[in-house]
């Protein structure tokens, strides 16, 4: 009769402890890098937003729409997305809006449902690029100030004020 608990062969063995030696191997990595990622202090780390410049432009059109733009900082080790806007001095048809070309029509502005803002980076809305798009009131005047409230992903909640300023031709801060 036949053993059938028959040990296994050499060849097993080391099939097995070849297989053993690799999981050991990318688990130790793994285990380095991670210790190395907390190390340098990006682990956990939170989005931490910061608004450092905000503006809205005077239209030359009083009551006209017109743009506001901030200057937001991503001082955290997480990315966050800058979702919408609203201020209580405008009722209505605050937007996010990005700066579009094309060949027919030339520049206009199109919608868009966020702004993302990357870990450690800034986002700089300008002209060319990304800003909020709001109507007007026909009494803002130069200096005055326009409460805000950008809501964010993950930070939630930044209430800043922005100073009204007109239009003045070529600058873009």
């Amino acid at each position: 009769m036949k053993n059938l608990y028959r040990r296994p062969g050499l060849r097993r063995t080391r099939e097995a402890l070849g297989t053993g030696a690799v999981a050991a191997v990318a688990s130790v990595l793994a285990l380095g890098g991670l210790s190395g990622w907390t190390a340098t202090g990006y682990a956990g780390s939170p989005a931490r937003i910061e608004v450092q410049e905000s503006r809205v432009l005077l239209p030359v059109i009083p009551g006209s729409s017109t743009n506001a733009y901030f200057r937001i900082v991503n001082t955290g080790g997480a990315p966050d997305r800058l979702r919408s806007v609203s201020s209580p001095s405008v009722a209505a048809g605050i937007e996010l809006t990005e700066h579009r070309m094309n060949a027919t029509s030339g520049a206009y502005r199109e919608r868009t449902e966020t702004i993302s803002v990357p870990a450690y980076g800034e986002v700089g809305m300008s002209p060319f690029g990304t800003a909020v798009t709001l109507p007007a009131e026909e009494t803002w005047r130069p200096g005055d100030r326009i409460t805000f409230t950008l809501e964010f992903e993950r930070t939630g909640r930044v209430t800043v004020d922005a100073v009204v300023r007109p239009v003045t031709l070529g600058t873009t801060s």
